[in-house]
Parts: structure tokens; C-alpha cells; sequence
């Protein structure tokens, strides 16, 4: 069915992605930092790689409360921040005016005291000399606004304020000139080789920077980051006010017409509308993306005024996530009704290029995923098998994010609902199989049996010119398991339901109350490794009355009764 820009498809996803992580100098309007710089670095040490540390210089003439920023790192090929130990102050922390604040690794062997340290050896936070990203962030982890940052060597992560910073050579900072004041929104520009480093800490004599207050700052985040049409996200921007003369009557707007809303969509600091508290200068807007657009990127810029004339301007990508043309899994229906709303945590429906699933925050697994699957998603040449099991960065901040680790020696494996194998045609297609969003713990014997015999035969049907909609999940509680946080729950059982159809356009009309489909409910608990998929075959109905679920509802009530009560004989 339509197939032919799959190829195209992949690329343009590839691009996005390179998009979403990469802050050209082209694209992104200069926000020089109100308060808070990173004014040194040193990743990596002679004697130690582990030698590293950060310093921090309050740049403002008024004493900040370190309380609620947090210093964050990325690698290179890192896709969301790892907190660097110690340094997300949840208690009060006042840097003076002017002063400076060390974070160093235990490791650090020169000779100013750090203010606080971590062992880089127990995390995974240790920085890499060649490249790499800083942060200082006000929030929480890969959402909270970006007040500074700063990326060294060829790091591509996002993590850099125009051009990247040359990495420094062991046991040399990377200062911010002009004794941490200098801040043009280019790294390049801003930091010069110290040889050998010079790191302050908060006894070192404090360095007040000219016309600090003169300036008002705006920075804009997004919860989620990633939405599917239909969706909500909530949108915060920041605000610092000017201190010389002090900023009154601030109000903030931004073009959301990206996303199907205003050109000037005004935001709220009063309560209402997704603000949490009203008055803090943190302005919030509650956005809905129109149902109809389309997947990829929505860019969203804005500014924020005040009476006295000045403006901060602020930029920001949210991702879109809707199928390809002709490639939406949930045509024939959405069977639990899954929205993309963030309140709706326990049925919260996430849609990706290679497959949609509703997914549980409660249980840390999906309710159940969709896809379609023909020859086209396997390809003529298979990618081979990524096996990059990694956490869906997609979920709304502050959801637990499942991690590979959490199934390390659990006693289940990792189960793909949407296999690998039913996406070989890219490497990306298969890569995105293996987000921990479309894993349930399943035994071996489930996994690698009748589960794996009825993926492979669904496989045979698509290369024998089929095209199959299917949705799997799981069902039931027999306990949970994880590393961190024991919450991620065993299904008693795992289900699943197919849809067969034969290669061609408009589907929904081409289904007949004859059309082959068939339900299969297989035991996660004791199950024959190797008997057939047969064994556990029965009706879409008996699904049905398992898990709730109405599946095909968008077929028409006379064919889809008698369709889904059907015993398949095949």
C-alpha cells in the first residue's frame, strides 16, 4: 500500500532528529544569560581522566539562590542529561554577587577548594575531554529552561551557544574571558585556554560585571516536548526581570501557528491557563496542536517586554509526532480511546513514524501497541539488529523513564510488543523498536516461543503480499520488577490481535465481514517454549472480553461483530 517513500522518510527522520539536538548560530537569537555562567571548565586531567571540574560565576549584582538550578552533562552520543552528582541544589545555596561556586570530582587534584564535589567513578557523568556539553538549568533534567551552556570540541548535542569552544588539553581550563563577565551567546567567542587551569571558588575575591541588571532574559521550555496531533503541551518561559531600572508590566507572546494556534499567543502569570503560581515571573500556556498537522518539526519563537521598553526573544522546536501518509496504525480504531493528554498518565497515547502505543505511567509498560507491517517495513536488504535499548526521552518530564537496567537479572526479558524484525528497512526504524515504551518483562519461554513463532508468521503473511494491522499487549499482575524503582509490572498474560488484508488502498472500506482476524493469548507464567502459535489462538471477541480493549471500532458495527467472533481455521 503506498510504500515507495519509506526510503525518504527515514532520512527526513534522521534529519529531524539532527534538527531537534543541534542550536546553529543561524537559528538561534542570542540570550545572554542574566545571573548564572559556567566561567570555567576543565574536563580531564594528566594524571586522571576523572580530574575535572566546573566553576560558576554569578554575573548579576544581586545575590541567587542556587535552589531549583541544576548543572547538567552530555556526551556526544548522549540523548538526555546526566545530572552531575551534588549539583542540583534542593536546599538554599546563596551565591553573592560576583562570586563564584566550585563543583569539582573527587579526582580534582589542584589547589582551590572545591565548594563541592562527586565521584565521577560511581556515575555517569564523567566528563570527555574531547568533546562534550554543559548546562545550567532551572528545572528539572532535559526540560528545565537552559540558563547557560557551553559545548567544547565537535559536540553536536545541543549543548552550545553558537560555535562550539575548542576542547582544552588535559589539566587546562576553558575560562570565560573578561574574568566570567564576557557572555555574546558563542562559546568561540566567549572562552580562551587557561594553561594551566585557574578555578575560583566561592572564597575567591568576587568580580562584579559592568551593567549587570541592565538586561532582561526570557527562556522557554515545553512539557512534553514531543506531541502527537490533537495533543497538549505545556509551554513556560521564564522570565528574569532587569534590576537598573527594575522591569514592571512584563508580558510575554509567541507565534504558536507551527502548531495550528495564534501569532501572538499572550501567556499567563496568574494561575490560569497551565501557570502553576502566579506571580513568579514564570509565564505558561497550556497549547493544544491542531489535529490535523502534520509530523516534524514546530518551531516556536516569542519575546517577552516589559514598560521599560526592553525585549528578550526566545526560540524553541517542538516535535510533532504524527504516522506517514497511509501509515497509521490506528485507522481501523483506537482501542482503549488513548489521548495524548498528560492528565490521562494511565492511557496516554504516544505516536511514533514506526508504530502508536498507549502507555501506562502506573505500570511503566504500554496498555498496548499498534502497527502496520508489510513487505516495505522489512525490506529487500534487513538492517541488522540494533539492540540499543535506551529510555523514551518522549515521555512527559517527569515521568519515570524505564531504563535497560531495570530487567537486569529481574528473571524476564525484555519483550518487544512491536518486533525488530517487523522494522528492517532503516536502521532507525529498528532502532526505535528499542525504546523501553514498547517492552513488557516477558519469560523466555513466552519471548523466545510461540510469541517469536506467531512474529515470524505474520512476517511470512506481509511477504506473501499482505499487509497486517496488529496490536499487541499485556495483561494482568503477578509482580513487579526494576533497578531504581520497583514499579515496572509482569503480566500474567500477553495478548495479541491481527487484522489480515491484502495489499492495497483505502483499507477501512475493503474490509469485509469475511476478513481474516484472529486473537492469540499466550501465559507469561508457564508456557511449552516450543509449542505452536496455534496452541493459543481464539477470537478478537475473547480478547475483547480480556482486556477491555474495542478493537477495529472504525469498521462498521455488522462487519466487525461477525469478523471478530470468527475462529481462525488457517
Amino acid at each position: 500500500m503506498k510504500k515507495f517513500l519509506y526510503l525518504i522518510a527515514a532520512l527526513v527522520l534522521v534529519a529531524s532528529a539532527q534538527f531537534f539536538t543541534q542550536k546553529s548560530s543561524a537559528q538561534k537569537t542570542p540570550e545572554v544569560s542574566p545571573h548564572l555562567v559556567i566561567s570555567q571548565f576543565q574536563p580531564g586531567g594528566a594524571a586522571s581522566a576523572n580530574d575535572e571540574f566546573v566553576e560558576i560565576h554569578n554575573t548579576s549584582s544581586s545575590p541567587i539562590d542556587l535552589n531549583g538550578y541544576r548543572l547538567v552533562y552530555r556526551s556526544q552520543n548522549g540523548q538526555s542529561d546526566v545530572l552531575v552528582p551534588f549539583a542540583a541544589w534542593t536546599t538554599s545555596t546563596i551565591l553573592p554577587a560576583g562570586g563564584y561556586y566550585l563543583i569539582a570530582s573527587n579526582s580534582y587534584d589542584g589547589s582551590a577548594t572545591p565548594d563541592i564535589t562527586y565521584n565521577n567513578g560511581t556515575c555517569a557523568c564523567a566528563m570527555a575531554a574531547a568533546q562534550g556539553g554543559l548546562a545550567i538549568r532551572n528545572g528539572a533534567n532535559d526540560s528545565g529552561s537552559i540558563i547557560d551552556s557551553v559545548g567544547w570540541g565537535t559536540i553536536t548535542n545541543g549543548f552550545n551557544e553558537g560555535t562550539t569552544t575548542t576542547a582544552p588539553g588535559n589539566d587546562n581550563g576553558k575560562a570565560r574571558k573578561q574574568s566570567g563577565c564576557q557572555d555574546t551567546d558563542s562559546n568561540a567567542s566567549d572562552f580562551e585556554t587557561l594553561t594551566p587551569s585557574a578555578p575560583r571558588n566561592s572564597s575567591s575575591t568576587a568580580f562584579q560585571c559592568s551593567g549587570s541588571g541592565a538586561s532582561l532574559f526570557a527562556s522557554i521550555s515545553a512539557n512534553p516536548t514531543t506531541v502527537v496531533p490533537g495533543g497538549n503541551s505545556l509551554l513556560t518561559v521564564s522570565v528574569v526581570p532587569a534590576t537598573t531600572p527594575p522591569s514592571t508590566s512584563i508580558t510575554v507572546a509567541a507565534n504558536l501557528q507551527s502548531i495550528g494556534g495564534a501569532s501572538s499567543q499572550a501567556f499567563f502569570d496568574n494561575g490560569t491557563n497551565g501557570d502553576v503560581t502566579a506571580g513568579d515571573n514564570v509565564f505558561s500556556f497550556l497549547a493544544t496542536v491542531a489535529p490535523g498537522a502534520t509530523g516534524g518539526p514546530a518551531p516556536i519563537s516569542g519575546a517577552a517586554t516589559d514598560l521599560q521598553g526592553r525585549t528578550a526573544t526566545f526560540q524553541f522546536v517542538l516535535t510533532i509526532n504524527a504516522p506517514q501518509p497511509d501509515e497509521d496504525p490506528l485507522l481501523l480504531g483506537n482501542p482503549s480511546n488513548a489521548t495524548a493528554d498528560v492528565a490521562n498518565e494511565n492511557n496516554y497515547l504516544m505516536v511514533k513514524p514506526q508504530y502508536s502505543l498507549s502507555y501506562d505511567r502506573s505500570e511503566a509498560t504500554p496498555n498496548w501497541v499498534a502497527w502496520r507491517l508489510d513487505s516495505v517495513w522489512v525490506g529487500s536488504s534487513p538492517v541488522p539488529r540494533q539492540d540499543d535499548f535506551r529510555p523514551d526521552t518522549t515521555l512527559p518530564a517527569g515521568w519515570y523513564q524505564v531504563t535497560d537496567q531495570d530487567y537486569s537479572g529481574s528473571g524476564y526479558t525484555r519483550g518487544h510488543m512491536c518486533p525488530s524484525g517487523d522494522r528492517t528497512n532503516t536502521i532507525p526504524n529498528n532502532s526505535a523498536t528499542f525504546l523501553m515504551t514498547n517492552m513488557v518483562p516477558q519469560t523466555a519461554a513466552n519471548n523466545t516461543g510461540p510469541w517469536e513463532d506467531l512474529e515470524s508468521y505474520c512476517r511470512f503473511l506481509a511477504g506473501q503480499g499482505n499487509e497486517l494491522y496488529i496490536i499487541a499487549g499485556p495483561n494482568g499482575n503477578i509482580g513487579t520488577i526494576g533497578a531504581t524503582q520497583n514499579r515496572i509490572v509482569v503480566p500474567s498474560v500477553t495478548w495479541k490481535v491481527v487484522l489480515v488484508l491484502p495489499n492495497g488502498s483505502d483499507d477501512l472500506n475493503r474490509i469485509t465481514r469475511s476478513t481474516r482476524a484472529f486473537g492469540v493469548i499466550m501465559s507469561n507464567q508457564s508456557i511449552n517454549q516450543n509449542a505452536p502459535w496455534r496452541n493459543f489462538r481464539v477470537t478478537v471477541n475473547a480478547v475483547e472480553n480480556l482486556t477491555g480493549y474495542d478493537f477495529f471500532s472504525n469498521v462498521p458495527r455488522a462487519k466487525q461483530e461477525i469478523m471478530e467472533r470468527q475462529r481462525d481455521r488457517l
